[in-house]
């Protein structure tokens, strides 16, 4: 039974109730949208739409819980509806229509991305191929931990001339308060900020270790210096960065056993609330610090907090192009040309042509819209439903390093792949930066590579 919702089948399935979902929450939806709670019932619908394939395999057992289209459906629910399932907050910043096309964009991207799930698969790049076929034995792993750990600390350090103490002295402290910090245009220590990704690695490899050799003193070790490398990228307050890296050695964990009894789901799954946990206590803390949170003595925030990417997005809606027009390619270009170093190209553009802080007199704020407000804002709808077929079209990609005899043997590349996707659902720029963990992942290999030959 679990094989009827696997491959082509199963995308049918995910969009025949995406689609029904998105139905249901229009016809439940309320004529005054904006009071807070109000599209509780509706995000909560059209959740268990998206959902349905993803909760079917999971009650299954099926194996193929983890595959990428699963977790991709899990980022709409995450990154765009939940605040609403929660009744976060008011929605009365954006008119009603635009709040009930915001909500049909989110329908219709869902729907788009299961059937970019039923194609075939494109062709894996040959970089990428190549460290995921390579064997992760218990030798390379442990080579590659001091490896990764020594280059993603490298930044901290250097900041702090190499003074340990006073380095660690910043770990809870308010998140612009570290030297470490950068500003908007990056000038040649840019690229040793980039040394960051490597540590991206490390609880992945940990959680590899732990699942193949249990809790040894050398495992122990990786699991300080993934502890270590955690706490100074979470100093920076980016709690998609710590779920990137967390949830991609979870599962890498899961994928490691050999046998997954509900013992074990259990254990993933607590491991996946405290992920959760940890992210709500990055945002309690990171503006403040450690101290004063504690001398406060109480949270800002008594839901899950993830973003207002709902919110924004229909604004967007509501501003473009009634007030603003479509910025077409440049949100495309803006985004694929990140990687390139600003030394190289000082006029490289610092927006897309469109600030939505600025437009709302909102200074010295950043607002995310979602991918989805992203896409809307390039070329309308159109955009919205190719933006989501493309996610699609990358997620059943990302399954052939799960599925393929080669590349079972090296589960991380999968795990960090699927999670620069969940990530990703947040803004392109997402997409591309964590995509930065691969490549730091792959140039690790390389040297690991490199040095295993000349010792031969």
């Amino acid at each position: 039974m679990a094989e009827e919702f696997g491959g082509r089948s199963g995308a049918i399935i995910g969009f025949s109730t995406t689609s029904a979902g998105l139905l249901i929450a229009l016809a439940m939806f309320p004529a005054n949208p904006s009071p807070q709670g109000a599209l509780m019932w509706p995000a909560t619908i059209l959740a268990l739409g998206i959902m349905a394939v993803p909760l079917a395999r999971g009650i299954l057992r099926s194996p193929r819980i983890l595959d990428a289209e699963n977790l991709v459906a899990f980022g709409f629910v995450f990154w765009i509806l939940l605040d609403l399932i929660q009744g976060a907050y008011e929605l009365d910043e954006a008119a009603d229509w635009a709040l009930r096309d915001a909500f049909i964009s989110v329908g219709v991207s869902a729907m788009a991305m299961w059937v970019g799930v039923a194609g075939r698969p494109w062709k894996v790049p040959k970089w990428l191929a190549e460290i995921a076929a390579r064997p992760m034995d218990t030798k390379i792993v442990s080579r590659l931990v001091p490896v990764c750990f020594l280059l993603g600390m490298f930044q901290y350090a250097l900041a702090t001339d190499f003074d340990i103490p006073y380095m660690f002295s910043f770990i809870g402290q308010p998140r612009w308060a570290a030297p470490w910090g950068r500003g908007q245009l990056g000038g040649w220590d840019a690229f040793i900020d980039q040394l960051q990704y490597f540590g991206y690695v490390l609880p992945s490899l940990t959680a590899l270790m732990i699942a193949r050799r249990g809790f040894t003193f050398s495992v122990l070790l990786s699991v300080a210096a993934s502890g270590i490398m955690l706490a100074f990228l979470s100093q920076g307050g980016g709690r998609r960065i710590i779920g990137v890296t967390v949830g991609a050695a979870i599962i890498v964990w899961i994928q490691a056993q050999r046998a997954l009894p509900f013992r074990r789901l259990i254990v993933a799954g607590a491991a996946a609330v405290g992920l959760l946990t940890a992210m709500q206590f990055m945002l309690n803390i990171r503006t403040v610090g450690y101290d004063e949170f504690l001398f406060r003595g109480e949270q800002e925030y008594d839901y899950l907090h993830v973003d207002d990417n709902f919110l924004r997005l229909a604004q967007v809606i509501e501003l473009v192009p009634a007030a603003h027009p479509f910025i077409e390619y440049r949100q495309l270009t803006f985004t694929l040309v990140r990687p390139v170093p600003r030394v190289f190209w000082p006029g490289k553009p610092v927006d897309p042509g469109f600030d939505l802080p600025a437009i709302l007199g909102m200074k010295g704020l950043s607002l995310s819209t979602s991918i989805i407000g992203e896409w809307y804002l390039s070329y309308g709808w159109f955009a919205v439903v190719i933006g989501g077929w493309l996610h699609g079209r990358l997620a059943r990609t990302a399954n052939v390093l799960r599925a393929t005899d080669a590349f079972r043997a090296n589960p991380i590349v999968y795990a960090l792949a699927v999670m620069v996707l969940v990530s990703g659902m947040r803004s392109m720029q997402d997409l591309v930066i964590m995509s930065y963990a691969l490549v730091a992942w792959w140039a690790a290999n390389r040297l690991t590579q490199s040095r295993v030959e000349a010792t031969r």
